[in-house]
């Protein structure tokens, strides 16, 4: 499914909330867009091409798109890979949130809410959409074609490990692998952290204080090593040789306009705490 992009008349903003923006980290939104801002300072061509593996209801997509517009003038495209369909063990994951993702998903609200937001990205940002499992859909796309690959969906192990090997071929050289909800690197937990159930979504750490993914970390930590990471989302570059990091040092901390005002007074908050406004 191709789509040329724009808003119709019809609606007048995305829609974030409840359960739609539950997924959405304002901080981590700042990071991908430094993540387009640093492949526009080193990219030999002026077209870009973003693959995002797990797009729930679009916070992540809008924001590849209000970059590529802004550093790379809105040339670039977005195909999104999602089956926008239940697929956490509610038995090992008995939250009140995971269980209105599922609610939402069985309700088929998730993909209706996604399609009414693309509608925002600018219309000259091609999006291509595959609806459908990620280990089905990303053998079948082109290789060493994308400039960043975006791994972003469920977080159990086996998943993760499949994402992130099924996306390295299709990634050119020089481009760039990143993903959300590394809270933890593996170098950081404890070594039993492999006779963890890997059908539980998220644990919390006692002696760091905070909660994690077991199967992301697990799965980046034991492919990638200790990489560059920034409040949960992580990046590193492929290279001749492998992978290397990438610095984020000089970005300009740019806010997705898309975020509502509840939070952006926050987040204002920690970005002058952290010197980047």
């Amino acid at each position: 499914m191709t789509i040329n992009c724009g808003t119709d008349g019809r609606l007048n903003q995305p829609n974030f909330e409840g359960v739609y923006g539950i997924t959405a980290n304002p901080l981590r939104l700042i990071y991908l867009m430094g993540t387009i801002w640093y492949l526009s300072q080193k990219c030999k061509h002026n077209h870009v091409q973003v693959l995002e593996v797990g797009s729930w209801c679009g916070a992540s997509t809008l924001t590849w798109g209000e970059c590529i517009e802004k550093y790379f003038n809105s040339n670039g495209s977005i195909t999104c890979v999602d089956a926008w369909v239940p697929y956490i063990d509610l038995g090992a994951n008995p939250t009140e949130d995971i269980q209105m993702m599922d609610d939402a998903l069985r309700k088929n609200e998730v993909f209706d809410v996604f399609k009414h937001n693309i509608q925002f990205l600018p219309n000259s940002i091609e999006i291509k959409i595959h609806k459908g499992w990620s280990q089905d859909i990303l053998p079948s796309l082109k290789k060493e074609t994308y400039d960043l690959v975006y791994i972003d969906g469920d977080h159990k192990y086996d998943t993760v490990v499949s994402d992130i090997k099924n996306a390295v071929p299709l990634l050119r050289n020089g481009g760039v692998m990143c993903g959300d909800d590394l809270e933890l690197q593996l170098h950081e937990c404890e070594s039993s952290i492999s006779n963890i159930n890997h059908n539980v979504d998220r644990l919390y750490n006692e002696a760091l204080d905070t909660y994690y993914f077991p199967g992301v970390t697990q799965a980046v930590g034991e492919y990638f090593g200790a990489i560059s990471s920034w409040a949960g989302y992580w990046a590193v570059e492929k290279c001749d040789n492998g992978w290397k990091d990438i610095s984020l040092e000089h970005m300009p901390a740019n806010i997705p306009s898309h975020l509502n005002p509840k939070s952006l007074i926050g987040l204002k908050v920690v970005l002058m705490k952290m010197g980047l406004l």
